[in-house]
């Protein structure tokens, strides 16, 4: 299985996000790790407007974008999506 270079990552996890959320997603941050089950996959944090992180809804459909974007390129690892407020965003 290939693995997508970083900016790659950035640039389908921002047109996922954007998508679904709108304009209202301004920025991603992409860490490469392996999940619970050893297996190779990206965590996505997303700068977005407070009212869009309660919503377990559009991280679903987030990660479901992504997670078709990254087979149709050949990579299987499994996207975690996060979306963060300013305030979170700020201490990471």
């Amino acid at each position: 299985m290939a693995q997508l270079p970083i900016h790659r990552i950035e640039e389908i996890g921002l047109a996922a996000a954007r998508a679904i959320a709108g304009g209202k997603v301004r920025a991603i941050r992409v860490r490469p790790a392996l999940d619970s089950a050893d297996e190779p996959a990206y965590f996505l944090s997303f700068l977005s407007e407070t009212s869009q992180t309660g919503r377990p809804e559009v991280l679903l459909d987030i990660a479901h974008k992504v997670r078709d974007e990254l087979i149709e390129n050949g990579d299987e690892s499994y996207p975690y999506i996060r979306l963060m407020t300013q305030d979170e965003w700020s201490i990471q």
